[in-house]
Order: C-alpha cells, then sequence, then structure tokens
C-alpha cells in the first residue's frame, strides 16, 4: 500500500510513532510500554482491504525482522522475535456484506501489533501487503 492510505496511532508513550511508515530506513518508532504494560502500534487503513502479508523491517531495510502471511485465515510468523508479538487485523469501521470467501488473506482496515511481555520496541519501517476490497 501506499503510506498516504496508512493513518498511524500507538501506545501513550510512543515517541515518532509515524517514523514506522515514513519510508526512511533509518528512522524508528519507539512504543515504550504504559503503567499495565502495554505497548502496541496500530495502523488504520483508509478501507477494509484484503491483507495478506505484513512486514516489519530492520534498520536500513536490508533485513526483515517478521513477516505475517495469512493462509486459510490463519496468520503465521517467520523471522525473530514471532513469539513477542501477535499481529491482529481487524475491521473497526463498516464490512462490505458481499465480501468473497477467501483463504489467502484477512479483511480489515485496522493492525495493530502488541508485543506480548509488554516491553518497549522499534519498528523502523512496516509494510501492509494485499489488496483494496471493492463493493459490487
Amino acid at each position: 500500500f501506499n503510506n498516504s492510505f496508512i493513518s498511524l496511532s500507538s501506545g501513550i508513550n510512543a515517541e515518532y510513532g509515524e517514523r514506522a511508515i515514513d519510508l526512511d530506513w533509518d528512522t524508528a518508532s519507539w512504543i515504550v510500554a504504559d503503567q499495565d504494560r502495554n505497548s502496541w502500534l496500530r495502523l488504520t487503513l483508509d478501507n477494509v482491504h484484503c491483507v495478506t502479508q505484513v512486514i516489519v523491517y530492520n534498520k536500513g531495510g536490508v533485513t526483515i525482522r517478521q513477516t505475517w502471511t495469512y493462509s486459510n485465515t490463519q496468520c503465521a510468523c517467520s523471522g525473530s522475535w514471532c513469539n513477542s508479538f501477535i499481529l491482529t487485523v481487524s475491521t473497526a469501521g463498516t464490512t462490505p456484506s458481499n465480501l468473497p470467501d477467501v483463504t489467502d488473506c484477512k479483511y480489515g482496515d485496522t493492525l495493530q501489533v502488541n508485543r506480548v511481555d509488554g516491553g518497549s520496541f522499534r519498528i523502523y519501517e512496516i509494510a501492509v501487503v494485499g489488496r483494496q476490497v471493492f463493493e459490487t
């Protein structure tokens, strides 16, 4: 997706949240856990999409830290630190009623990355791969 279709929010102690989608490989979003040990980064898409992958890049963009891939409506993570994070794709807005059944993606307009243990984390760049949903 072009980053103009994405808005971003994060935990209350986040610094530079927008840097996760600024297309600059040397800047990062820095998310610090709140008093309840919650730490998260949320991306809001312009409308419902069929999300097939979410990729988190390391500094410099040369290596990938995690790749979440949807297959048969299950989300699988590959890469480092997969056990430390959960990715959720959901719909906050209205979901079109006539969406076809799919097995290679998850419909949603909101993506959230949570750190399981509530620790701080950085995201240098995050990419969302998928296709826009059009009502028929």
